[in-house]
């Protein structure tokens, strides 16, 4: 069970790269995909993937 499964609403980002944050370092995926959710309340999609 991961993370995301245990809140409600909860969401997963998988980022295929080096290191364990990937927001403001992982490129414009994560970032467009971050900013989409906690500023324009967009979901991310099951199993995305950056």
């Amino acid at each position: 069970m991961s993370l995301a499964d245990q809140f409600p609403g909860g969401m997963l980002l998988t980022y295929e790269g080096m290191g364990h944050t990937a927001y403001g370092r992982g490129g414009a995926c994560v970032t467009e995909k971050v900013d989409g959710n906690l500023v324009g309340l967009e979901p991310v999609r099951p199993r995305a993937t950056c």
